[in-house]
């Protein structure tokens, strides 16, 4: 609420002062002209100019900053529409979740730390969804496009170059068998939504038929069902 006329003023406010991030008005004693971000003019407006905040809000504000409490895409879905540096960021930040599982399943990986490299941004090893203010800050700045791009070729280049037990987990495109070895964080490739499997974007997307170890895992299972009802009979 609103801050009471202070002892020092006598009991008549001073100057009317309004925090552009509650709206409310406050005197000068809560009010020192403060300069911050508002996230409501950063995620409505990808507007990030500082305005003028009370102190409570500042306090406020400074505290959460760095918390991934945003969650853009249900607050301002258009945003990605005109923001092309969030597409970009979103789609590293899922290349860097269909890394994870290689990385937590790997020992060199994991005596590297390599995982650590996000230490000040968790949520970006947990989900796509959740920013923080600061993300949104450094996005708007260029910084976290160019660091967040260094740390998806540290990782690509672990799973694909460097570590030979990451290198085992990638896939053959089974709709034309030719190629190099993919993964399913490779900009050329579609995953089957079902299984997992990582076929050539262009072969998956013209092949009229289903997919190949969908298929495959379907009639593995059939034929499970038929011999175990086959075992039952008398």
């Amino acid at each position: 609420a609103p801050c009471q006329p202070c002892a020092t003023t006598g009991g008549v406010p001073s100057e009317a002062r309004q925090c552009d991030y509650t709206g409310l008005y406050y005197c000068s004693s809560c009010h020192w002209n403060d300069l911050a971000v508002v996230p409501a003019r950063a995620i409505h407006n990808w507007d990030f100019e500082p305005r003028k905040v009370s102190r409570c809000s500042m306090r406020y504000l400074a505290l959460m900053v760095s918390r991934p409490v945003l969650k853009l895409r249900e607050i301002n879905p258009l945003l990605f529409n005109y923001v092309e540096e969030l597409v970009e960021i979103r789609k590293l930040r899922q290349d860097i979740l269909l890394m994870k599982p290689y990385f937590i399943t790997c020992k060199e990986a994991m005596e590297a730390r390599l995982l650590l490299q996000l230490q000040d941004r968790q949520h970006f090893v947990e989900n796509d969804e959740m920013y923080s203010l600061q993300d949104l800050i450094d996005i708007e700045a260029g910084r976290l496009g160019c660091s967040l791009t260094e740390i998806h070729t540290l990782f690509a280049k672990h799973i694909k170059l460097d570590c030979e037990r990451c290198q085992a987990k990638g896939f053959v495109c089974e709709l034309c068998r030719e190629g190099d070895v993919l993964f399913p964080f490779d900009s050329h490739t579609s995953v089957c939504a079902d299984c997992s499997a990582v076929f050539h974007r262009d072969c998956y997307y013209d092949n009229s038929t289903t997919c190949p170890r969908c298929a495959r895992l379907s009639l593995r299972k059939q034929s499970l069902f038929q011999d175990s009802g086959t075992e039952g009979e008398p």
